[in-house]
């Protein structure tokens, strides 16, 4: 097992950049050459749409190379920390497992955080402290890893000593997980300072979900790619 364990990750991390890097060119770049367009102040009816799905991401080839270098890098830090996740656990591992494990990664980095602060496309929003959303954000994010741990991982993660033994069957964990789950969205997202200026409100919801549409599939991509490479041979 632990002999798959860096070719897993490296190609897990791998593949996970170049999904979202292909995503972000294809659904997030044209949203985004269009919200600076209309930040700096410019009519929505004089913007002229470049050709080709990817004539924005290559437009400018160093940033699309910083961006794919970037996805790669945190997809490379995503597998690792997964991949230490599906081995401790202990169960057979398998695509499914992978899967579940993108899963609960997008739920916890991408989605719940969401909920309370959407992403935004330049212009978007001004908000009164960077400070706290960058904040609340990282509660909201570890708020919710420990809270799935405890709603799903804690009976798995438990041994057979009497203590641990009345985590793994108690209901407080669950109670608890639930609570953890629901906490930043029971204190509330800073709230913006002004509404947004000249960007039409299907623009940003338009990339929120595009957003969620990509991060889904870097979180699934990486956890496929785990539970496959992991799971060659595992006699479990």
């Amino acid at each position: 097992m632990t002999k798959r364990l860096f070719p897993a990750v490296l190609i897990a991390g791998l593949a996970g950049g170049m999904v979202v890097s292909i995503l972000q060119a294809i659904l997030l770049a044209p949203l985004m050459d269009f919200a600076e367009f209309l930040e700096m102040g410019a009519r929505a009816e004089d913007y002229v749409a470049p050709k080709g799905i990817f004539t924005i991401a290559f437009s400018n080839l160093e940033m699309a190379i910083n961006t794919f270098a970037f996805d790669t890098l945190t997809a490379l830090a995503f597998a690792l920390i997964m991949a230490a996740g599906i081995l401790f656990q202990g169960r057979a591992i398998n695509i499914k497992t992978g899967l579940m494990w993108g899963l609960f990664g997008w739920f916890a980095f991408s989605l719940a955080p969401a909920l309370g602060q959407p992403p935004v496309p330049p212009g978007g929003s001004a908000y009164i402290d960077l400070e706290a959303r960058q904040l609340w954000w990282w509660l909201c994010v570890a708020s919710t890893s420990i809270g799935i741990v405890l709603l799903v991982f804690i009976g798995d993660w438990a041994g057979e000593c009497g203590i641990q033994a009345g985590i793994r069957n108690g209901w407080w964990p669950k109670v608890a997980g639930a609570v953890l789950v629901l906490l930043p969205h029971i204190i509330g997202a800073p709230e913006s300072s002004q509404q947004a200026l000249n960007i039409p409100p299907n623009l940003s919801r338009d990339f929120a979900l595009y957003s969620l549409i990509s991060t889904f599939a870097f979180w699934q991509t990486i956890g496929g790619v785990l539970g496959f490479m992991l799971g060659r041979g595992d006699k479990k």
